[in-house]
């Protein structure tokens, strides 16, 4: 049974839905999303990172790559520092291929959320077999090379997914999807059989990479960027009630660039100078939403509709 985009989507307006709060009187939930990617030097299919040339693609490759070789390390500190939870959108590749990498972040306790086996390996076109595949490969890893935990969410890789994405999703355990950038709040995403599901609000706008295309990109820009974000959000929400998320995206090829590390420092230092941010995991938000206001949610978009169509 396929379910329909407006289906799929529990709609009903912000205005008007049951409150939503955070824990300990916070107002806005802040999840830090660093994409810790693999690139295949030559992918399946021979596709490159940006369709610009046949595989090996040595330009595009080798920026990933400096990501997990040096830009990494320098973004680590500044996390550390700032002692900011992490939830790693992470090419699950890189627990084989990269065991340094993998050991720093299981230390840490990052929460790892599948970015895929590699982020030149998108689910277009996957039927419904192979994405099952997919994402059991995707639990094994985890499984083996993480500590024995299990991941409980993804971004798809390179934001791709087909129509079962949602449904196999759940089959396999995850409780949150992220590539759904349609909210300031968590969603209900409804699935075949009934599982429950939750689109987490991830941001192409507070990252780092759509950034490095913009006429006028500055580390200053980003900066802004994130506190005019975060800032009218606290303020949206002590006027309505209404608990808020916002996410801050970053790429260790570009935040761990030795001229944006700076710029990274005023971004966590900015979220931590304000009581009233909850500062997260994806995993936190979700369990909360679940347990305390998903029920109410669906029941009141369900309201919502019955009486459009009464």
């Amino acid at each position: 049974m396929s379910i329909l985009n407006n289906d799929r989507l529990v709609y009903a307006p912000l205005p008007g839905r049951p409150r939503v709060s955070w824990p300990h009187g916070k107002t806005v939930a802040v999840w830090h999303a660093p994409n810790v990617e693999h690139y295949d030097y030559v992918p399946p299919g021979q596709g490159s990172p940006q369709g610009r040339v046949p595989a090996p693609d040595v330009q595009h490759y080798m920026h990933r790559d400096a990501g997990n070789r040096t830009g990494f390390w320098r973004m680590l500190r500044v996390v550390d520092r700032w002692q900011v939870p992490s939830t790693v959108s992470l090419s699950l590749a890189v627990l084989e291929q990269y065991p340094e990498v993998r050991d720093a972040m299981l230390q840490r306790g990052w929460e790892v959320m599948s970015h895929g086996i590699s982020n030149l390996r998108p689910l277009y076109g996957y039927d419904e077999d192979a994405e099952d595949d997919f994402l059991a490969r995707s639990q094994q890893l985890a499984e083996t090379y993480y500590g024995g935990s299990r991941i409980k969410g993804m971004l798809g890789p390179k934001i791709s997914g087909t129509d079962n994405t949602c449904d196999l999703m759940v089959k396999h355990g995850m409780t949150y999807h992220a590539d759904w950038i349609h909210d300031e709040q968590p969603r209900p995403l409804r699935t075949r059989t009934g599982e429950r599901l939750v689109s987490i609000p991830y941001s192409y706008m507070l990252n780092d990479v759509p950034l490095l295309h913009a006429k006028h990109f500055s580390g200053e820009y980003f900066v802004d960027m994130v506190r005019a974000q975060v800032g009218r959000l606290l303020r949206d929400a002590e006027r309505d009630g209404q608990g808020r998320v916002a996410c801050v995206a970053t790429h260790p090829f570009v935040a761990g660039q030795p001229w944006f590390a700076r710029y990274l420092e005023q971004v966590f230092e900015y979220l931590r100078s304000d009581e009233r941010i909850w500062l997260t995991t994806a995993g936190d938000i979700t369990d909360h939403y679940l347990e305390d206001h998903y029920d109410a949610q669906v029941a009141h978009a369900e309201n919502l509709r019955a009486g459009a169509t009464a």
